[in-house]
């Protein structure tokens, strides 16, 4: 955009089967000194009036605002709906089922490259905008209401990269460097690298196109992190710098991915002891629920017993209109053995 602005991206909240309402929100990152944003719909018969925005955080000079959205679902037909931030710039649009026809989701997981993959590999697979290119295409055809994203939305392996872990990574006594304190020069270059390394992984690709026309819906994994969070040993998945950099990874995921901050979490739709699970409808024959499987994650642990308490409770009470539940995890339930399957 020429505003400055950096944005749209779309994201499926839930319906709400009381009203036949799809809500959806969507973030937009600008200048501090910007006015908080808004967004207009335009359903094919009126434009709505301007959705306003919730800031949810500020990085030096950038703030990232949420913008709650909503459309009146017909009874039996799609709705393509078309909306501009600040009623300027340029048209954007994304798809709504009816009340009664199904929905058209895509899934995928693993929005990059192992540190191991060279240049040349990348560009013989396709580059990094394959996907992406095959996804809108798609869509451009017959159009996703959603798009679930199963883990691993960009690769934040490289955040170990930098000199400032260096001594720490010495410490030969394990004891010694789980309590060895976690910087401000490592909360610095941690604050600096997720909002950097997002805001290219998510706006500057066709990754970018697509949140701006098919509503995300995210599950965390290990690379949104980092490699193998949660399966470490105690003195360093409980080590001051693993704890503080989990957290600033996680400040970021819930701002990019999950359109909102630690305060609002909760009000927003995700639950858990401590992670960031959700279930949502899509539709009123659908459900869908993605675990947070990372953050209360430990060697003996994926998720909390009270987590799981949480998740029952919430299937327990699914309308009785529900016809399927899909369980989007970041870990097998059955794992095969495919030496044995191919012997």
């Amino acid at each position: 955009r020429q505003d400055g602005i950096l944005g749209p991206a779309l994201m499926f909240v839930d319906t709400d089967l009381s009203t036949a309402t799809w809500r959806g929100s969507v973030l937009v990152l600008v200048p501090r000194s910007y006015p908080p944003p808004t967004v207009v719909l335009n359903d094919g018969s009126t434009a709505s009036t301007p959705f306003t925005s919730v800031l949810l955080d500020v990085y030096k000079q950038t703030a990232f605002y949420r913008i709650d959205i909503s459309v009146r679902l017909e009874v039996s037909g799609e709705k393509r709906v078309e909306y501009r931030v600040n009623n300027t710039g340029p048209t954007y649009a994304f798809y709504v089922p009816g009340q009664t026809t199904p929905w058209r989701f895509a899934f995928w997981s693993c929005n990059g490259w192992s540190l191991s993959v060279s240049d040349k590999e990348k560009a013989a697979l396709g580059g990094d905008n394959v996907v992406w290119d095959d996804l809108l295409s798609k869509h451009e055809r017959v159009p996703f209401h959603v798009q679930v994203c199963g883990g691993d939305q960009l690769y934040s392996d490289k955040i170990w990269q930098s000199p400032v872990w260096k001594p720490w990574l010495k410490i030969k006594d394990k004891y010694v460097r789980r309590d060895s304190p976690f910087t401000h020069e490592m909360a610095a270059i941690a604050d600096d690298f997720y909002f950097t390394h997002y805001a290219k992984c998510f706006f500057l690709g066709r990754f970018g196109d697509s949140m701006t026309t098919i509503p995300i819906s995210t599950i965390i994994d290990d690379h949104d992190v980092w490699d193998g969070i949660g399966s470490y040993p105690d003195y360093l998945q409980f080590s001051q710098v693993f704890v503080q950099l989990k957290e600033y990874a996680f400040k970021y995921w819930r701002l990019y991915q999950a359109h909102t901050n630690q305060q609002l979490a909760r009000q927003h739709g995700y639950f858990g002891k401590n992670g960031y699970s959700w279930l949502k409808q899509f539709g009123p024959y659908t459900a869908a629920l993605g675990p947070d499987t990372r953050y209360e994650r430990c060697l003996n642990r994926i998720i909390e017993p009270q987590t799981y308490d949480m998740i029952f409770d919430r299937l327990s009470r699914l309308p009785s209109s529900v016809r399927h539940v899909v369980v989007f995890l970041g870990v097998p339930i059955v794992y095969p053995r495919l030496t044995y399957i191919e012997k």
